[in-house]
């Protein structure tokens, strides 16, 4: 009896004692916040933030389009995240506090404004950039919104014609996958099984420049991923100098400029690098050609095809369709860096796994180099045009 009664004395004390205090925990990440709202707040404000969902026909007011400008304007943080812990009256926004915690709510929040939400750039990085984002504007107006859509997300009649539909800035695995060397070669090239054409006979490589910074300066917001083994802005490599596991060809394909990080706002565009087509393997790795063929043969072929064309047996059934490594736009990104971090690392968003989990790093060496030698950077002597592989492959199987 006197253990009990002083044993609550003692709980009384302590809850006493700590009334009032905010126990702060732990911030959620950004994948971690992102599940929450797929989970929860994709069912009425949509996959993409722009409240396209299925339940805005039964709903009025309608759910909140976090892509539109006057979102960005109107919404500050504090009242987003009073919105999502007390709901909004009038509308079918309900409150979250008993179902998720303040830091998920706040870490959702966070998604949101960093992932659909256009914040304004301030008075300085405007001054700075904004001839040539407003150069970059015109041209995506005149060119690409009858696709990719006045915000960026796809315009509603090529998400349900076109196959694949065409990028959405605004997503997460934009940002994830789209450095700015690889939309450069995209819209000079085009992309292959795509309807994305390339746009070097109508628009300049200053034209081509203008228009990728606007996309990645008004859709596109948060860090993406570096390219390894190309240059910085500062004109530092990313890998390591050195020349090893050389190629025995002595010609490179060319490259159109690019950088291995997205430019901030303000940094001038003067100095454009290209793809280094002899940077060599990360940590001093030399490969083995023998060794990589292989490997591919044994692994590679079902999906890229025994000649790198990305025609497997399974490629038929994919989407996105497999890696083309013949394809100019691939010849012109994929040094043996950035090979060996594709393989290592995988594709988000696609069938590539990251083989850098199954392989050994010096396996994963061996197999991008048997990649850069045999179809990305070939003997000049051996290459076949790609319009004539097909028909020789076809008199091959007829004799």
């Amino acid at each position: 009896m006197r253990f009990s009664l002083l044993k609550s004395l003692c709980v009384s004390v302590l809850m006493s004692a700590t009334a009032g205090v905010v126990w702060a925990a732990a911030p959620v990440s950004l994948d971690v916040a992102g599940n929450i709202y797929s989970e929860n707040c994709a069912v009425c404000h949509g996959d993409r933030g722009d409240g396209q969902s299925r339940a805005r026909f039964g709903l009025t007011p309608k759910p909140r389009d976090f892509t539109s400008p006057g979102a960005a304007a109107e919404l500050n943080r504090n009242r987003m995240i009073t919105s999502v812990v007390q709901g909004r009256e009038g509308t079918a926004m309900v409150g979250w506090h008993g179902r998720l915690s303040m830091a998920q709510i706040e870490g959702v929040v966070d998604y949101i404004r960093s992932t659909f939400m256009r914040l304004a750039p301030t008075e300085e990085e405007l001054a700075v950039n904004e001839p040539r984002l407003q150069h970059g504007k015109v041209l995506y107006e005149e060119h690409c919104r009858v696709c990719h859509g006045d915000k960026g997300n796809g315009a509603t009649w090529t998400n349900s014609v076109l196959n694949p539909p065409p990028r959405n800035f605004t997503s997460p695995q934009a940002r994830r996958i789209l450095t700015r060397k690889r939309m450069l070669a995209s819209v000079t090239y085009g992309r292959k099984e795509t309807a994305m054409m390339g746009f070097s006979n109508r628009l300049s490589e200053t034209d081509v420049h203008a228009v990728v910074d606007y996309i990645r300066a008004t859709f596109m917001k948060g860090a993406v991923v570096a390219d390894a083994g190309v240059m910085d802005l500062s004109g530092s490599r990313a890998l390591g100098g050195g020349h090893a596991g050389a190629a025995p060809h002595g010609r490179a394909p060319a490259s159109i400029g690019s950088h291995g990080m997205a430019p901030r706002l303000g940094q001038s565009q003067a100095a454009v690098h290209k793809v280094d087509m002899n940077a060599p393997f990360p940590a001093g790795l030399r490969a083995d050609f023998e060794r990589g063929r292989g490997i591919y043969m044994a692994n590679c072929t079902a999906c890229h095809g025994a000649r790198g064309d990305g025609l497997g047996s399974r490629a038929y059934f994919m989407q996105p369709k497999p890696r083309n490594f013949l394809h100019i736009e691939s010849r012109s990104m994929f040094n043996r860096p950035a090979l060996f971090r594709a393989i290592m690392m995988g594709k988000a968003g696609t069938v590539m796994p990251a083989w850098g989990t199954v392989l050994t790093p010096q396996q994963v060496a061996d197999v991008a180099e048997f990649v850069y030698q045999d179809f990305i950077h070939p003997n000049p002597d051996e290459i076949v045009p790609e319009q004539e592989a097909a028909v020789q492959e076809d008199k091959k199987k007829a004799q």
